[in-house]
This record gives structure tokens, C-alpha cells and sequence, in this order.
């Protein structure tokens, strides 16, 4: 009976869950931005990400996150978020002007953190425009 009870209430979580992230994939970000590109590259030549990858060696001394915003109707500020596993490693602020096509960059100093990497566009409300994983090793 317990056992019943608990696949039970997992699976009411798990439907509830899949339901948040739908909606949230079909609504439009409350800041109205778009991101229309969101690379990881080992750098950034000529307003272009060079060198985009999944994984990246330890000696990767930057990662840097390219990024391609359309039609942006106001200027506004977005935080890009470093995580390392669960650890927030960075956030930076950047400035997003009011154009057609607005691209800009961040980019995080490496240092030899191996693992497991996530970087997230986050607007002024707090919510996740975009996001990317990558692997140092």
C-alpha cells in the first residue's frame, strides 16, 4: 500500500513538473527577448564564436558564451550564469541594446575546473532564456 502511495505521488510530481516546463517552453520570456544563437566556443574572433564545442581540455585557459539576440525591442541587461555542477561559478551582467540583431559575449576563466558545465541567460525577472552544457576534461 505504501509502496502504491509513493509511485502514486512521484508520478503526480512528475506530470505537475512536465507541465511547468511546457508551459514555460511555450511562453515568451517576460523580458520579450529572443535569443536566436547560443554557442560555447573557445573564443570569439571578428564577432564570431571560433572553436564551438560540447567538451573542452583542462588547458582551456577561456570558455566563452556567444550570444544572438533578434529584435529587441528595448535595451535591457541579462545575467549570463557559470554553474559547475551545482555551484554557481559566475554571473555577468551584460548590457542588451535595442537593435535588430544584437551579439555580445561572455566568458568564463577555465582554470583546470573539470566537470560538468552549464551557462544560462537569465533576464531581469529571473527567467532562463536560454541555456547550454559543456564538459571540461
Amino acid at each position: 500500500m505504501k509502496k502504491a502511495l509513493v509511485v502514486g505521488l512521484v508520478l503526480a510530481v512528475t506530470l505537475v513538473a512536465m507541465a511547468v516546463s511546457a508551459q514555460q517552453a511555450a511562453a515568451p520570456a517576460a523580458s520579450g527577448l529572443t535569443v536566436s544563437r547560443m554557442e560555447i566556443a573557445s573564443d570569439v574572433q571578428n564577432r564570431e564564436p571560433v572553436g564551438v564545442a560540447a567538451s573542452f581540455p583542462a588547458t582551456q585557459e577561456r570558455v566563452y558564451c556567444f550570444m544572438e539576440f533578434t529584435d529587441v525591442a528595448q535595451e535591457t541587461t541579462v545575467n549570463v550564469v557559470w554553474t559547475l555542477g551545482m555551484n554557481e561559478m559566475a554571473r555577468v551582467p551584460l548590457t542588451i541594446r535595442a537593435y535588430s540583431k544584437f551579439r555580445t559575449w561572455a566568458y568564463k576563466t577555465i582554470a583546470g575546473m573539470k566537470g560538468d558545465w552549464k551557462v544560462e541567460i537569465v533576464d531581469g525577472a529571473g527567467t532562463v532564456l536560454k541555456s547550454a552544457a559543456f564538459k571540461i576534461e
